[in-house]
């Protein structure tokens, strides 16, 4: 598509990694063997790729347990919005890790969040550090979680109901009631809502969902 526009193979690469590739898994390692492969796959259309500083928003889940209020507190400041939006993150992303994919995100103001990443970024502090390390990969999931995709993909986690932890057991029956008998049909209700209209949504699935 985008060599039909007009852009190079090299430059089409860039931008695919940069604004069309999005990916998520509660396995960190998963997640770097799916981050490695498309790096790879990059460097194909451009042998200097991986000295661009062009990184895939390829992302292992994380989760906002345990949280340092200090670094929150430097983050946030004296902005009442920051500090709502944030709030509301840090509660959505509570034990994220034991719910994976299937997490609901409410409304924040992402714009704002990363504009302060941003900002924290730039002052190479010890507290930036911490920033980076413990609140960017919260930001990062919950961007990812709250878009809507021309193309959704993936090869769901099987599990029955009878099979869940009493945390992900009431996650899913007060989220998904009409899915929650297996986690597989509880994904295709999620990549569904993740899905623009008129979109793709293409799944490994079982049988069971007819």
């Amino acid at each position: 598509i985008y060599v039909e526009c007009g852009y190079s193979e090299r430059d089409a690469a860039a931008e695919i990694v940069r604004n069309n590739l999005f990916g998520l898994d509660i396995d960190r390692r998963a997640m770097q063997l799916a981050y490695f492969s498309v790096m790879m796959k990059a460097r194909q259309y451009d042998r200097r790729f991986l000295t661009r500083g062009i990184r895939p928003h390829i992302f292992a889940i994380a989760e906002s347990n345990g949280l340092d209020l200090h670094t929150v507190n430097y983050f946030v400041g004296d902005d009442e919005g920051l500090k709502n939006d944030f709030s509301s993150l840090v509660h959505d992303l509570h034990d994220a890790k034991e719910y994976g994919s299937i997490l609901r995100i409410s409304p924040v103001n992402f714009s704002a969040l990363y504009a302060r990443l941003a900002a924290v970024e730039k002052e190479g502090s010890f507290d930036a550090l911490a920033v980076q390390s413990a609140i960017l990969p919260l930001v990062q999931v919950a961007k990812v979680l709250s878009q809507q995709y021309d193309v959704v993909v993936t090869n769901p986690p099987y599990m029955g109901s009878s099979g869940m932890s009493a945390k992900l057991s009431d996650y899913v029956k007060n989220n998904y009631p009409d899915s929650k008998s297996d986690l597989f049909a509880v994904f295709i209700e999620v990549c569904g809502q993740m899905t623009k209209q008129n979109g793709y949504q293409s799944m490994i699935t079982q049988h069971a969902w007819m």
